[in-house]
C-alpha cells in the first residue's frame, strides 16, 4: 500500500520591517513575530523586543535623539 504525503502548509518565517527616516538617522523597524517588534538605528545592533510596532518606533527615536545629542556634545 502506497502512502501520500499530504502537502505541508505554507509557513513563510519572512521578516516584515518598515523603514522611517528621522533627521539624518534610518530606523528599521521589523516584526520578529506576532506581539514581538525590534528596531535598528542606521543599522546598528537590533533593541530589545516590544509589543507594539510604535514601541518599537519610539525607542528607535528616542536613540536617534541620543545620537544626535552625543554627536553635538562638547
Amino acid at each position: 500500500m502506497a502512502r501520500h504525503a499530504s502537502p505541508e502548509p505554507l509557513v513563510s518565517f519572512e521578516k516584515v520591517s518598515t523603514i522611517f527616516h528621522v533627521g539624518p538617522h534610518v530606523l528599521c523597524v521589523s516584526k520578529l513575530r506576532e506581539g514581538r517588534w525590534t528596531c535598528t538605528v542606521d543599522e546598528g545592533a537590533p533593541s530589545s523586543s516590544f509589543m507594539t510596532q510604535a514601541e518599537a518606533w519610539e525607542a528607535g527615536v528616542r536613540e536617534a535623539d541620543r545620537l544626535d545629542r552625543a554627536a553635538n556634545a562638547p
